[in-house]
C-alpha cells in the first residue's frame, strides 16, 4: 500500500498507511486494535492525550482508498470509489522498533466507526493521520482531577501517566462494570469506575454527580475531563460558578454529543 504523502498538501497532518496486526476485545464494547506499517517510522508521538484521525472505509470495503490527488485540502479519489470517512481516536502506546500503534476503540451505537470495528479483521488496511494537539500538565498542582467517559479513557490514561507525584483522583464513567477493566500502567485502585445502566442514568449524570460530591481542595489543582459535551458543560460551569476554580486550570473536552453522530472536534467548552 503506497503513501499518499508526496501529493498531499502541506498544512494537512502526516498520514500513514497501516494493517491491522490484530484486535483483541477488552471488554463487550473496546476493542484493543495493533496496527502495524513501515511508514510508521515518521509516526512522532505527541503529548498526553494528543489525537489523530483514523481514515476508515466505507461500509463493506476491507481496505481504505487512496487519493488521486488533492484538491487544495480535499482529496479526489477515482471515479466509483466510495470516499472514506474519518474519527479521532487517541495514539494510546506507539512502539518505534516495531512499528506498532495501539488505538482503542468503542462500540458506540450504530455508528459508522462502530459498524467497521465490528467486521475488522487482521489485514485489513486503514490511514492513520496526525497525531496532534495534547497537554503538558502543569508540575505545580497540590491536586489533579482526571475525569472521562468510555470514550476518553485512552486519553485519560495518557494524562494520568504524565502527572507528577501528588494527590489525584480519577473518576472513569462506562456503562456497567463489565466494562471496568486493568489499564496499563495505572493502578487498579486509582480510577473511581462510576456506572450508567444500572441506574439507568443518561451519559454524564454519574460523572456530574460525583463532582458536585466531591471535596475540591482550596489549593492550587489542575482538572482534565473528557466526556460527553453537554456534561462537559454542566461540570465546568460548575467548577468554575461554584467552586470558583479559574478556567486556565482545567482543560475541557466534548468527545462526543447526545443526539450527534458526528460531533466536531475542538469543542472545549469556552463559548
Amino acid at each position: 500500500m503506497s503513501s499518499p504523502v508526496h501529493n498531499r498538501p502541506h498544512r494537512l497532518p502526516p498520514r500513514y498507511p497501516v494493517s491491522i496486526r490484530s484486535l483483541e476485545w477488552l471488554t463487550p464494547r473496546v476493542a484493543n486494535v495493533l496496527l502495524h506499517g513501515p511508514e510508521l517510522s515518521g509516526f512522532e508521538p505527541a503529548a498526553a492525550g494528543s489525537h489523530i484521525k483514523l481514515i476508515l472505509p466505507s461500509p463493506g470495503a476491507t481496505d481504505t482508498p487512496q487519493p488521486l490527488r488533492y484538491d487544495g485540502r480535499r482529496p479526489v479519489f477515482a471515479e466509483g470509489v466510495t470516499p472514506p470517512f474519518l474519527r479521532t481516536y487517541t495514539p494510546l502506546r506507539y512502539n518505534a522498533e516495531t512499528l506498532e500503534l495501539e488505538v482503542e476503540m468503542l462500540l458506540h451505537g450504530d455508528s459508522p466507526a462502530s459498524n467497521w470495528l465490528r467486521s475488522a479483521k487482521p489485514g485489513h488496511r486503514i490511514i492513520v493521520a496526525g497525531p496532534r494537539g495534547g497537554w503538558v500538565p502543569p508540575q505545580d498542582g497540590d491536586w489533579y482531577l482526571v475525569m472521562a467517559d468510555d470514550t476518553g479513557i485512552p486519553a485519560a490514561v495518557q494524562v494520568l501517566q504524565a502527572l507528577p507525584d501528588r494527590q489525584i483522583t480519577a473518576l472513569f464513567e462506562v456503562t456497567d462494570e463489565q466494562e471496568r477493566r486493568s489499564l496499563p500502567e495505572i493502578p487498579d485502585d486509582l480510577p473511581r469506575w462510576l456506572y450508567r445502566a444500572p441506574q439507568g442514568l443518561t451519559a454524564g449524570f454519574p460523572l456530574e454527580k460525583a463532582v458536585r460530591q466531591a471535596e475540591i481542595p482550596a489549593s492550587r489543582g489542575y482538572v482534565w475531563m473528557a466526556l460527553e459535551a453537554g456534561a462537559m458543560r454542566r461540570i465546568r460551569r460548575y467548577l468554575i460558578e461554584d467552586i470558583g476554580l479559574p478556567p486556565e486550570r482545567m482543560v475541557t473536552r466534548g468527545y462526543w454529543k447526545l443526539g450527534s453522530s458526528d460531533h466536531p472536534d475542538g469543542d472545549y467548552g469556552e463559548e
